[in-house]
This record gives structure tokens, sequence and C-alpha cells, in this order.
């Protein structure tokens, strides 16, 4: 029997090793600074995210948490540093960067199917197809009944659902959000939180998940990032190592929880 074959050395195997590494990188950051005027809000900040992973950012109140969101989305000009994604400089034109914001943003003279469409409709997604997506995502969600109403009628769980719904339907290079669930009440957050879990597994997509919510953080992220306070940068991560669904009331849970509490602590 004749068997052939080749060998790798110890810096071949390294090499490879760093390039598979770099084919996991979804969202790679580099020296990231935002300065306005002699005001340095974001100091030298780097970090990846894999693809898809679901990353949570949290920091001290005021730190520049949106800021950092409005320079990832390009909505704000960087002073230095880049965003790659997939290695190359972020650029709305070319990457879906969709943005789901604090406040719901739906349009009041569509109805909520047409709503979860209208990223997709922006991107050129012929119609069956976006209906097709848009009928999907709001069957994880819980919108197919109040499909063809509009955003008066719904409430206001509901509109950010619909918010949250056309971020994942244009199948987003990244997906941001920022504290989307701040206004809403906890039994409402839980519920909604375990929707986004299941909508990011069954999509896919990168997500960066900012909140002040640490306990939020550690329930729906992979990996927690937490920021310090202004000049802000990257003081520490936190892997969360933990089964889904998770257990709000499990010992390594409230550990993870305390861990990034402290953390978060300038006093």
């Amino acid at each position: 029997m004749l068997f052939t074959g080749f060998f790798i050395n110890h810096k071949e195997s390294k090499e490879l090793s760093v390039l598979k590494q770099n084919e996991l990188v979804k969202i790679r950051v580099n020296n990231l600074t935002k300065k306005f005027g002699d005001l340095t809000v974001l100091n030298n900040i780097n970090f990846t995210i894999k693809k898809g992973e679901l990353l949570a950012i949290v920091g001290p109140t005021g730190c520049g948490k949106t800021t950092f969101l409005n320079c990832l989305s390009k909505l704000m000009p960087t002073t230095e540093g880049e965003i790659l994604i997939d290695g190359e400089a972020a650029d709305p034109r070319k990457h879906n960067i969709s943005y789901v914001f604090q406040e719901p943003t739906c349009l009041p003279w569509r109805t909520v199917r047409e709503n979860v469409a209208y990223g997709m409709e922006i991107k050129g997604v012929p119609r069956a197809e976006r209906m097709k997506r848009a009928d999907e995502i709001m069957a994880l969600v819980g919108l197919s009944s109040c499909a063809n109403l509009y955003p008066n009628q719904v409430s206001a769980s509901m509109m950010q659902r619909i918010a949250v719904s056309r971020a994942f339907a244009v199948r987003p290079d990244l997906l941001l959000m920022d504290e989307p669930y701040g206004q809403l009440d906890v039994k409402l957050r839980y519920y909604l939180e375990d929707e986004l879990v299941n909508l990011w597994r069954t999509v896919g997509s990168t997500v960066l998940f900012v909140t002040h919510n640490i306990e939020e953080a550690v329930y729906v992220a992979e990996r927690v990032l937490v920021l310090t306070n202004k000049p802000t940068s990257v003081k520490q991560e936190v892997v969360i190592d933990l089964p889904r669904p998770r257990d709000l009331v499990d010992p390594k849970f409230v550990e993870l929880r305390r861990q990034v509490t402290d953390l978060i602590r300038w006093w």
C-alpha cells in the first residue's frame, strides 16, 4: 500500500493557524479614536468580532457607547483608526450595516409587513423574496397576526420588534443595537431578549449589542466587552460560557454578572 502526503513545519503550521483565525473574524476594529475638539471620547479601541457572534458592550453611563456605535456604522467619522468587515474598510455602500436605535423607528404610513420589508426594498431585494423573508421573521417574533396593521395600532414592544425584524431581514454583515429594550419593562425585556437570541441563532448575523443593563448583557451575549470611563477604551472582555436558554439564578450566571459589575465600577 502506498501512502503519499506532505509535512508542514512549525512555521507553516503557525501561519495556517493565523489564517484560520482571520477567516473566523468578521469585524476588526483597529485603533478607533474619536475626538470632539480637545475632548477625547474614544481612545484607541481595538477588538474583533467573530462571524456570527453576538457581542455585548457595557460601560459606565456617559462613556460614549452611542458615539462608539455611530462611528462603527459610519454615521459619524472617526478621528483615527479603521473598521474592517471581511478585511475591507467598512462602507455602507458596499456592506449591509443595520442599526436598531433606542427608540422605535417605524414608518407610520407603512404596514407592519411593509416596515419589516423596508430595508430589503432599499437593498433591491425582489418583492417576492422580501415578502417571504418578512413573513418568516414576523413568525419568529410573533408579528404575523398584526402584519396588516399600522404602527399606531400596535404596542411599543411590537414597534421595537418591527425594528429588530427589519434589521435582521437584510441579513446584515454587522447589526448594531443601541439599548433597543431600554424603554420597556422588565417582563417584556426578558421576552424580547429571548426573541432576539432566537432570531440571531436562526439568521446567523454578526451582532454588536450595546446595553447599560449588565444582566441583559450576560443573558444574551457570547462575550462582553467592558468599556472604561472617558477617554473610553476596552477595559476587559468576559467570555460568557453558559448554555442556552440561560438561567438567571444559576450560580455561574450570578458570578459572571458580578464580575462584569465589578469591572464597570469606577468609584
